[in-house]
């Protein structure tokens, strides 16, 4: 199977499952709020914070594992493959003990920000759970990157469909009879140890040939890794203060309680990060497999049409969460709910600037120019933090997500195309305006058109229909833009890749 056909039929498969996962999570909010209550659910939202914390300890290596392994297989080199998964498995296993020792470190401290005692037994309880949890999974991470590096995210989507419904249910059946936080961890740590486990038989099954082993392994493939996860782990850590620093500012400067209101605007936000990810998150293992092949022509190719795809798709889900957010919020969550709308709104703008130009990110990513990349996400992390906690003191909600949107429009629309077209030998005013604004424009023009017209006047009776305008509104701003954004050629080749037909006839051969 050619490698843009591989490349849209796993991205298919992982947007399905994100909207799964999505679809699952919206309904299931609600309820695990309302059986938890407030409160405690803020104490599990701070304990996820937590532990989100924990991923800048596996040192950035699962994008080393990916680039290396990508460029292998684009290199036709199998035994680097074998040395590169060895090394990263038992570096992991080693993090993972060190991830352990952590978790006990801040479960003795935890009475310094939790004060009521029986608060306090509660949390350090779960957050036992977790991290022994995360601990025993970390060497499944090396995993994760060699599947991405084969471009197979298809099977670990499918594999994680089967392992959500089984978390569903089981959440379900325990809250709603009474179980509470620490029945909720429990049910967690036995999905993601089943997670881990699907994801070393799915590599078991594309790689038969795989071999780990500590004879494979070595410190000199380590801190070859290394040279290339120390950048990636510079970005992971400006990411946490980027998106996961902000429920701490809200339950510091407004309260506890507060933190379910914002998350519920963050999740929204981070819906549509983790959306568009999954259509086009493909690209960087493309980008790796390329370079490993010296095809530089196919890397600008995939570039161009790539940006141009999720402009589009990013304008179209960012205008409809800004038209319908307020409505979707209302009838989700309830109208006690709807003062995240406005927390909402702004971290989405943030969001839109970053994910309209994900191919810029895979590409640092895939050919191994992430260090400008680590630069400029790090300033715009300590950026993030100081304009957060400014603002918070003033703005409350607002201020924080006000906070994480100025540094975003900043270095993801001015000082990040910069670098990218240079290294590209693409013109600036092309990107701007041939690219960007012909990508933006078409979709933003026929969702608000769409909107005036006809989403405005609807009185909505619950969620589902607020879905149901909000899908059929993107259906058509899609149709609308595939016509005005791409070109002849470019239409053809997509609904080439698209074709199930021909996809059966090039099945076999590569890129």
């Amino acid at each position: 199977m050619k490698r843009s056909q591989l490349a849209i039929y796993s991205s298919a498969l992982r947007v399905v499952g994100l909207v799964t996962t999505t679809f699952i999570a919206f309904f299931m909010m609600p309820f695990v709020v309302h059986h938890l209550g407030d409160r405690t659910y803020g104490f599990w939202a701070l304990i996820a914070a937590v532990l989100g914390y924990y991923g800048i300890l596996d040192l950035g290596i699962v994008t080393a594992v990916q680039y290396h392994v990508g460029k292998a297989i684009g290199d036709g080199n199998p035994d680097e493959i074998n040395r590169s998964v060895s090394t990263s498995f038992y570096a992991f296993a080693a993090l993972g003990i060190a991830s352990f020792l952590l978790t006990l470190i801040v479960v003795l401290l935890s009475g310094f920000f939790v004060r009521n005692d029986a608060e306090v037994s509660v949390f350090r309880t779960v957050l036992i759970m977790m991290g022994a949890g995360f601990a025993v999974g970390f060497p499944g991470r090396a995993f994760i990157g060699a599947i991405s590096a084969h471009m197979r995210f298809d099977l670990s989507a499918s594999a994680g469909i089967l392992i959500l419904l089984v978390r569903t249910t089981l959440i379900l059946l325990v809250l709603g009879n009474g179980g509470g936080i620490i029945a909720l961890a429990g049910i967690s740590l036995i999905t993601d140890a089943l997670n881990y486990t699907a994801n070393y038989l799915i590599l078991r099954k594309i790689r038969p040939a795989l071999r780990i082993s500590r004879r494979l392994a070595s410190l000199a493939k380590f801190k070859e890794m290394f040279r290339y996860s120390g950048y990636a782990l510079v970005i992971q850590i400006s990411d946490q203060l980027r998106f996961s620093i902000d429920g701490w500012m809200v339950g510091v400067f407004v309260s506890v309680a507060a933190v379910t209101h914002y998350s519920i605007g963050g999740r929204l936000s981070q819906t549509f990060l983790s959306l568009i990810i999954a259509m086009l998150g493909i690209l960087s293992p493309w980008f790796s497999q390329l370079l490993g092949s010296s095809d530089y022509d196919g890397i600008r190719r995939v570039f161009l049409i790539g940006t141009k795809v999720s402009a589009t798709l990013s304008t179209i889900v960012a205008v409809s969460l800004i038209l319908y957010g307020r409505e979707f919020i209302g009838k989700w969550m309830g109208s006690a709910y709807v003062d995240a709308y406005w927390p909402m709104m702004l971290l989405v703008l943030g969001v839109f600037c970053d994910v309209s130009q994900l191919p810029s990110v895979s590409y640092m990513f895939g050919v191994s120019k992430h260090r400008f990349l680590a630069a400029i996400t790090l300033s715009e992390g300590i950026a993030n933090v100081l304009l957060s906690l400014y603002w918070a003191r003033k703005y409350g909600m607002i201020g924080v997500a006000l906070g994480s949107l100025v540094p975003m429009v900043i270095v993801k629309l001015l000082v990040q195309p910069a670098y990218v077209c240079r290294s590209l030998n693409i013109p600036l005013y092309r990107y701007y305006l041939k690219l960007l604004g012909r990508s933006i424009l078409p979709p933003a023009l026929a969702s608000l058109l769409i909107w005036f017209i006809w989403g405005r006047r609807i009185d909505f009776p619950n969620v589902l229909m607020v879905c149901a305008v909000i899908l059929l509104q993107a259906a058509i701003a899609g149709v609308v833009s595939f016509f005005l954004v791409f070109g002849r050629r470019e239409q053809k080749e997509l609904l080439a890749r698209l074709n199930p037909v021909k996809k059966l006839e090039l099945s076999g051969s590569q890129a």
